[in-house]
């Protein structure tokens, strides 16, 4: 049997009732067992249309042999059973049930995508999570419930905005501090004057002078401020993905090996947003180059150490609406 990690909340009508009732159901679902349930928690709405109620949300881990699409169809008849509506994103609702973790597994559907999304940053959710599968583990992430509980409650405010040129990384990360009464700290690249600073393409002693400021910048034993949101549009690892990209082969070696020292002393993100074209699609191999998001979303998977949100929003009002909600559900 598999082991499934459900998230439940309600913030219309009786909350207790209905959280309770659910749990009922998912009692009765064919080949299930419900293993643990957490308590209910109080938490403020994030998101969503303004006015909303407090919601309730807990957490039940499920012993099942339902493969993941039959498990997600039974939560969505449970939800709709106890009326629940779906119509604007985040709005108020009678019962939310999310199926954030399936053992190991990783789906990505238009369906149904597997862990869930935003609850890596969720602290609502993984308080919840804790008290029932603490040791189950993010197959995106590699961390336990209780690692990525702990790294919001003890990692400084610090998000990275990434994503490939053009996209208007800058414009968000601005956006992002102004709204939170955060620091904006830019990328060092713009006092090397831009991507025009390389115009014959980087070149290893300019792209070493990059990691060194991008270091001395995000160094961790200097930090300013751990609880004031700091936002850097950069992330210190996507310098890996452009040296990667543009440097000679010959020059790779070095740039690597210092790369790897500078990491060293560089504060990870506690979020790391990766900002992506509304009509962004894979490049192929031949399109592999600076403005291209393979290599990035590659770098993201193997380097990351900590949380992800990929934002492919239309507007810059609903990219700024998405990221303020993850930092807000980080607290």
């Amino acid at each position: 049997m598999s082991r499934a990690l459900i998230g439940l909340g309600s913030n219309l009508g009786d909350r207790a009732e209905a959280l309770d009732h659910a749990v009922q159901m998912l009692r009765a679902l064919p080949q299930s067992c419900v293993l643990a349930q957490s308590r209910w928690h109080r938490t403020a709405p994030i998101g969503g249309p303004a006015g909303q109620g407090e919601f309730l949300n807990g957490a039940v881990l499920l012993e099942t042999t339902l493969a993941p699409y039959r498990l997600f169809e039974a939560l969505q008849s449970v939800e709709d059973r106890l009326g629940r509506e779906r119509t604007e994103r985040w709005a108020a609702r009678t019962l939310d049930l999310d199926l954030l973790l399936y053992d190991s597994v990783t789906l990505k559907t238009s369906r149904l995508v597997v862990p869930h999304p935003r609850m890596a940053f969720r602290r609502f959710v993984l308080e919840s999570a804790a008290e029932v599968a603490a040791d189950m583990v993010h197959p995106g992430i590699g961390w336990t419930i209780a690692q990525l509980l702990e790294h919001l409650k003890t990692a400084p405010a610090y998000a990275a905005i990434t994503g490939p040129p053009g996209v208007g990384k800058s414009r968000l990360a601005r956006a992002l501090a102004e709204s939170q009464a955060g620091v904006f700290l830019p990328d060092p690249l713009d006092s090397l004057g831009g991507a025009a600073g390389f115009p014959s393409g980087p070149t290893l002693a300019a792209e070493i002078e990059l990691l060194d400021r991008r270091a001395a910048l995000l160094n961790a034993e200097r930090w300013p401020n751990r609880d004031r949101l700091t936002v850097t549009d950069f992330w210190f690892d996507q310098s890996r993905t452009y040296g990667d990209a543009g440097l000679d082969h010959d020059a790779k070696p070095t740039f690597y090996d210092h790369w790897e020292r500078a990491r060293r002393g560089v504060l990870a993100p506690k979020l790391l947003v990766i900002l992506e074209p509304p009509d962004a699609r894979p490049p192929t191999p031949q399109e592999w180059t600076l403005t291209g998001l393979a290599r990035l979303n590659f770098h993201v998977h193997e380097l990351t150490t900590g949380p992800v949100l990929s934002v492919r929003s239309a507007t810059a009002a609903e990219q700024l609406a998405e990221v303020c909600a993850a930092v807000e559900a980080m607290k």
